[in-house]
């Protein structure tokens, strides 16, 4: 492999790529080509399958995509190692060979014949157009099509780019940076350049509290919102995270009495009585997803700072396709809970919005940010926690 051009192959497998939600152009086939070119991964096809996953791969999931991906296209096997050369026989002369008896030689015992000779190993084919060395199929070679990785939605890169937007710059710490104006600044006023002056490098100091909605409606989507988690907290690049989990509600105890106050018992709205509904003051989170490590829900918040985000995760009741308007006022208290924080509140909902019509979560939506789970609803989330949330209906 020369470098001058890549193996026809690549095009095929940045197609692939580009269907698994990996954003591959051009600069990146340029500094595959430039690597190749400079001798890297060209000495076998799992040298190369490093240098792709360690190019093109920007974090553990992209990487096992890579590797899933490439093991499906059709690619030429190849080392270029030189084969070890038998080792040279060489034979005494004949006056370096001590001299026997002929007593000696007939009583010699007769040498056992040597062993057959294995049958010679096939000659690689050297392809002479790009110097690659091509190895004879392996018989016990895995189907390709077998290898395979989860595939969702979002890809890990896109969800890492919408939560690094959520960003709350603060200069402290040890004084590394260059504040250029102030550099000049003081030059200018005593006409001597004292040295630069440092400042503290900026900071993210963001705080997200997650709390997740577990089991129940919410076991088909609980692989997705996994996933959603992790690619946070691995390239969220945030300060602090804070995971919490629960079942539909924190608390079942919802104080139902104010539904007796409304005009029309059958209108799902409960706009009159809104201002009425006390926050959440009992319930608890869980630790685990397996819900197994209880918090109560009030000491939760007493250990939440003051300006940190919180981003629910939960169906509201979409995925059954119900409407209860118990649940209703549980879950409009648990978010005044939150916002006496206080906390700005953004919903996520993994079922799509289509399906959220005359259900508990279109209630919900009228009062609180509420987006789907998908590359435009994480962005709307994060403009809320941001400061920035869409317009709502009857907002809180």
């Amino acid at each position: 492999m020369t470098g001058a051009d890549l193996p026809g192959f690549v095009g095929e497998l940045v197609v692939r790529l580009r269907r698994r939600g990996l954003p591959i152009g051009l600069d990146d086939c340029l500094a595959l080509r430039s690597a190749l070119a400079a001798g890297f991964g060209i000495g076998s096809s799992a040298d190369f399958e490093q240098l792709l996953t360690s190019l093109w791969g920007k974090s553990l999931s992209e990487q096992e995509t890579i590797s899933a991906v490439l093991a499906g296209v059709e690619i030429p096997l190849w080392d270029t190692a030189a084969p070890a050369d038998e080792a040279p026989h060489t034979d005494r002369a004949p006056d370096d060979t001590p001299a026997l008896d002929d007593d000696r030689e007939a009583s010699a015992p007769a040498r056992p014949a040597p062993p057959p000779e294995p049958p010679a190993p096939e000659v690689p084919v050297v392809q002479p157009m790009t110097g690659m060395t091509l190895l004879p199929p392996s018989t016990g070679q895995s189907d390709s099509s077998l290898a395979v990785t989860a595939q969702f939605p979002l890809t890990a890169r896109e969800i890492a780019q919408t939560w690094r937007r959520l960003r709350r710059p603060v200069r402290y710490g040890v004084a590394t940076e260059v504040d250029l104006d102030g550099t000049l600044d003081r030059y200018g006023r005593t006409g001597v350049f004292e040295g630069p002056v440092l400042i503290p490098p900026r900071r993210n100091t963001a705080r997200l509290l997650l709390l997740i909605d577990r089991h129940g409606s919410m076991t088909p989507y609980e692989p997705y919102v996994e996933h959603l988690v992790h690619e946070i907290r691995n390239a969220g690049r945030l300060e602090s995270i804070a995971t919490w989990y629960f079942r539909n509600l924190p608390s079942n105890r919802v104080d139902t009495g104010v539904l007796g106050d409304l005009p029309d018992p059958f209108d799902p709205r409960i706009d009159p009585v809104l201002d009425r509904i006390a926050p959440m003051a009992t319930g608890r989170l869980y630790a685990d997803p397996d819900l197994t490590q209880p918090r109560p829900f009030p000491a939760v918040l007493a250990d939440t700072a003051p300006g940190t985000t919180a981003a629910v995760i939960s169906d509201a009741g979409a995925a059954r396709g119900t409407l209860q308007t118990g649940r209703l006022i549980g879950t409009v208290a648990m978010v005044k809970a939150l916002r006496a924080v206080p906390c700005p509140v953004s919903w996520i909902n993994p079922v799509p919005a289509a399906r959220w019509v005359s259900t508990t979560a279109e209630q919900v939506a009228r009062h609180v940010p509420m987006s789907p789970l998908t590359a435009e609803g994480l962005h709307r989330a994060v403009d809320a926690l941001r400061g920035r949330p869409h317009r709502t209906e009857r907002p809180l």
